[in-house]
């Protein structure tokens, strides 16, 4: 039987679990590579780095480089199959390679506990035999606890607090695993294998803990942080509503009243003068006012109105062809946010173009064949990046934007409705259905 007297894993296993803890990593996460490529990549990975590690093992002068040549590889495999931004990456990078420490000192202490303690035979079918066995099951754990994180948090992003976080505890908890082969036969070193592997071991699996257990509260922060904003989003598009129907039930009034008092002049002039021209053309206006946005939907029309003062004061032209009766269903909280956030997104887009004759918006309610069908179109310079079924806000700081987009979204949903989108020939196209059987 061969004696255990090094405290160092084997290079093979560092090299087999970084690998295996990438893919695992990497395959739970959403890919913007095929699988083939997936799997050419980490072979390339493997070949690079199995002679490195096998031939530095032992070699402490150069031990900070190559641990920094063996995760940068990583990293690069993360970059080049997951749809990760930089800094997301990163982390994802540090979850992957404390995996692929776990994975290689949790098996080679048990192939030692099970070699000097068991008494199994040194024999290299026993050794692979082992290897296959706990890298089986270890990668079906953090395979099933990758694919639970990825469906909990499909857009939740790193930023830079939180990733500087990550890296320092990633940094003290390989520090401490590590210390015992950088310092050598000294405080943490001499003849007490068991207890050197079985602390590394530990302390690799508490640093993963901590690091899953950092995420995990990332993730909670940002799902109630998403929440709430949605709640805001909701409740500040249905204020901006009765602010609007309070000064449009004065302005009712006022026109009302002016409505008579033409009248009243007019029946006063004995001649068919300048006098008589101006009051018929204030008049006019005034039915135009009265016929405008009446689509028998209480709540859209003051809606509408509001969007078409807007658009009349920026140059934009927004037209209606709206049934407001097909939507009586819809809470008067939901329609303001829906057609708000709708509206507000086409107009900000809008506002962009510079050729003023271009800045066209139409808005089509109807209903059709069980449906009720919304078609918002808009003139647009650029397509859009849709992702996951939304269109991506084009601020610079994502973290406080696009959440207009997720309320239109959830409202939809609530009424058992589809969202869709589209761009063709310079328009945008916002469609939306609901089942009538939803009513």
């Amino acid at each position: 039987m061969t004696e255990f007297t090094t405290i160092n894993t084997p290079g093979i296993y560092y090299a087999i679990g970084y690998v295996l803890a990438a893919f695992l990593v990497i395959g739970a996460s959403e890919r913007k590579k095929s699988n083939w490529m997936m799997a050419l990549s980490h072979g390339l990975y493997f070949v690079i780095i199995a002679p490195v590690i096998v031939v530095s093992t032992g070699e402490r002068r150069y031990f900070i480089f190559l641990v920094l040549f063996y995760a940068l590889g990583m990293y690069g495999l993360v970059l080049f199959n997951t749809v990760y931004d930089w800094k997301t990456a990163i982390f994802v990078t540090i979850r992957a390679f404390m995996i692929g420490e776990l994975l290689s000192s949790f098996e080679w202490m048990m192939y030692y506990i099970a070699v000097t303690v068991l008494k199994y035979p040194t024999t290299l079918f026993m050794e692979i035999l082992m290897l296959v066995v706990i890298h089986s099951l270890m990668g079906i754990f953090f395979w099933t606890l990758e694919k639970n994180l990825a469906k909990r948090s499909l857009e939740f992003k790193i930023h830079s607090g939180e990733l500087w976080a990550s890296i320092l505890i990633t940094v003290a908890v390989y520090i401490m695993s590590n210390i015992s082969y950088l310092i050598g036969n000294q405080l943490f070193g001499g003849t007490f294998a068991m207890v050197i592997f079985v602390v590394r071991t530990t302390v690799d699996m508490g640093g993963l803990a901590i690091l899953y257990a950092f995420y995990i509260q990332m993730s909670d922060m940002h799902i109630r942080l998403e929440r709430d904003r949605l709640l805001d989003d909701l409740e500040m598009q249905y204020t901006n509503y009765e602010v609007l129907e309070k000064s449009m039930e004065v302005v009712n009034i006022k026109y009302h009243d002016l409505k008579h008092q033409i009248g009243l002049l007019k029946e006063g002039l004995s001649n068919k003068d300048e006098s008589m021209e101006y009051l018929n053309k204030m008049e006019a206006d005034i039915k135009l006012y009265e016929a405008q946005n009446k689509t028998g939907n209480k709540v859209l029309d003051t809606i509408l109105t509001g969007k078409s003062i807007y658009c009349q004061n920026h140059w934009i032209e927004l037209t209606v062809v709206a049934d407001g009766d097909a939507l009586s269903f819809m809470d008067a909280m939901d329609l303001s946010s829906l057609f708000g956030n709708l509206l507000d997104n086409a107009i900000e887009s809008v506002e962009k173009i510079e050729a003023k004759e271009r800045r066209l918006i139409h808005l089509a309610i109807s209903q059709q064949k069980g449906f009720v069908r919304i078609r918002l179109e808009n003139c647009c310079d650029g397509k859009p990046t849709i992702k996951n079924g939304l269109v991506q806000t084009t601020k610079q700081d994502k973290r406080y934007h696009g959440y207009g987009m997720k309320s239109i979204q959830n409202t939809v949903k609530k009424y058992g409705g589809s969202l869709t989108f589209s761009f063709e020939d310079g328009w945008f196209e916002s469609r939306i259905l609901i089942p009538q059987s939803h009513i």
